[in-house]
């Protein structure tokens, strides 16, 4: 993974991300559900570096979504094929 061009970055900054480290907090004891949000805090991060396409971005993005619907069932108006 290639470094933050910004030595500034913090991740805390990103859009979405407090609410992501929120619901960490809010899920500690649940080893499901803080693996599914730590792959969704390193995704975010690995799409504000830059340094990957998006494609691959937007694969990782639909395997979480997928799981999500197989283990929880789709969101209402979703339709899974």
């Amino acid at each position: 993974m290639a470094a933050f061009p910004d030595p500034d970055f913090n991740p805390r900054e990103l859009p979405g991300m407090p609410e992501l480290l929120e619901l960490r907090l809010r899920a500690r004891g649940n080893r499901e559900a803080l693996s599914i949000i730590d792959r969704c805090i390193v995704l975010a991060c690995r799409a504000a570096a830059g340094s990957e396409k998006g494609e691959e971005i937007s694969a990782e993005t639909e395997a979480i979504a997928m799981e999500l619907a197989l283990r929880y069932g789709a969101p209402r108006g979703a339709v899974l094929q």
